[in-house]
Parts: C-alpha cells; structure tokens; sequence
C-alpha cells in the first residue's frame, strides 16, 4: 500500500477540487506499516475493555506471562495500557502477539504489518518471524 494525494482525496465526481477528507486510525496505521514494511514492523493496535474486576484479573495474568517469557518492555506497556505497541523484531512482535491472543479472554490486539492487517498480516508475520537467518559464507 502506498500513500498518495489520489489515494487520500479519490474523485467523487461531485467536486471540481476536494479540499477535505476522512481518515480513521486504521487508514493512519495501515499507511505507517506500509511506510516501514521494509524495516518490518509491526504495530498492534491494543483492545482494553472498559475495566472490572474480570478485565483486570485478565490484564495482571497477561502482563506476569509476558515477564515470564522475557517480553518485559511489552508487559510494562501492557500493563499502561499503551494502544500501540509497535515492535521492530518480528519474532518478539508474534510472540506477543500469541500470547496476546491465547491468553487473555478481555483484552484483544489487531496487528498491522506490512502494509496488511487481520489474517494476511499474522501470515506474513508469521514468516518473517520464523524465517532462519542467512548463514555467512567462510
């Protein structure tokens, strides 16, 4: 995806010259993701449910298995509450992403990579985060 006057003002046919559009924070996110697809990143766009007792139990098991798997920086931000994580290691990004998804009922992510979102973003997360490194020639 990439970014464009024609992008962000189409011809409706009804004006001559649009001054003035719309954007949602999925157009910005989506636009930024495809600006640094090259550098990969990834960004996840984080879901807290206004909180009760549930939601916290929920945010607090979260944030203890993050630590438990080495993603400090992730669960400190987790646990601010942060609505955009924005990683540039796939591996880390899928990881906690993962356990994100798995292992918690009340707070949810929506991932942008790539200029992608939703099952074709996981997918090509998934393949740059489990791709091998390139072995150095001797």
């Amino acid at each position: 995806m990439t970014l464009s006057m024609e992008a962000l003002f189409p011809d409706t046919g009804e004006q001559e010259e649009a001054v003035v559009t719309a954007l949602n924070h999925q157009d910005i996110v989506l636009a930024m993701s495809a600006a640094l697809a090259s550098e990969k990143i990834a960004v996840l766009h984080m879901l807290y449910p206004r909180t009760d007792a549930r939601t916290h139990d929920s945010l607090d098991a979260l944030v203890d298995r993050l630590h438990g798997h080495g993603l400090h920086e992730v669960a400190r931000l987790i646990s601010q509450q942060a609505h955009y994580l924005v990683f540039k290691n796939p591996a880390k990004a899928w990881k906690a992403f993962h356990e994100i998804r798995n292992d918690s009922l009340a707070i949810g992510a929506h991932l942008y990579y790539c200029g992608l979102v939703g099952e074709t973003a996981e997918r090509a997360l998934d393949e740059d985060a489990h791709r091998k490194p390139k072995q150095k020639k001797r």
